[in-house]
């Protein structure tokens, strides 16, 4: 799943106690959990994904209905053809993208908790390694009764051979045990898995307009 949001909208800084909100959707639209409990660069995180045979606009009206009145700030705007609306209720950031289809519409629904610095660090200290001049994109945290789940998008300026058997030392140094290693360094791509008992790691490395680019997803069992 690709979380489609844009952060036009900043948090202010101001953090309060307070209950989840709860999204009202359009009583025709269908409406699956993508994610109840998910952190996002450190931020606790719920999105659904809503599908409706309402149009584009008339979903964008019904959602600047709902939240408008009740923002400290507020953006509605198209952007690549969707529509976003952001809506800062403090200490939430509420999101909604919603995409026009031969149907009608898919709608991803997002609610982001502001953090104050403390909790944030705490939220990121299990930090991902990296090579010297790389990003870390995104880091998404998922968890359920057994399992949490871990997904990195990360940039680095150095090449898919150097982040590839970085990447596989590391881990093969904790005890970890590779399964599948595989390095096509002509063509820009390589793919690692390893396991460690029952946790395990996935990382994918594509080259692109000389940035290396990795996508990791780790599973852990829940200690």
């Amino acid at each position: 799943m690709k979380y489609l949001f844009l952060t036009t909208l900043l948090f202010s800084g101001i953090a309060q106690s307070s209950d989840w909100p709860e999204i009202q959707f359009p009583d025709t639209a269908k409406v699956e959990i993508v994610a109840d409990n998910m952190t996002h660069n450190g931020y606790p995180m719920k999105t659904w994904l809503m599908t409706d045979k309402q149009s584009q606009m008339m979903t964008a009206s019904y959602f600047k209905n709902l939240w408008k009145n009740n923002s400290f700030r507020f953006d509605a705007r198209m952007f690549n053809g969707d529509y976003i609306i952001n809506s800062l209720q403090p200490p939430y950031l509420l999101t909604v993208r919603i995409q026009s289809n031969f149907d009608g519409v898919i709608a991803y629904v997002g609610i982001t908790k502001d953090m104050d610095e403390q909790s944030l660090n705490q939220a990121r200290k299990n930090s991902f390694p990296t090579l010297m001049n790389s990003d870390v994109i995104s880091d998404i945290h998922s968890n359920d009764i057994y399992k949490n789940g871990r997904t990195l998008t990360i940039a680095s300026k150095q090449s898919v051979s150097a982040n590839y058997y970085f990447y596989r030392n590391h881990f093969l140094q904790k005890g970890w045990i590779e399964n599948i290693g595989l390095l096509e360094a002509s063509i820009g791509t390589a793919a690692l898995q390893l396991s460690k008992g029952t946790d395990i790691v996935d990382i994918s490395f594509n080259k692109e307009n000389d940035v290396t680019y990795i996508v990791a997803n780790q599973v852990m069992e829940r200690q």
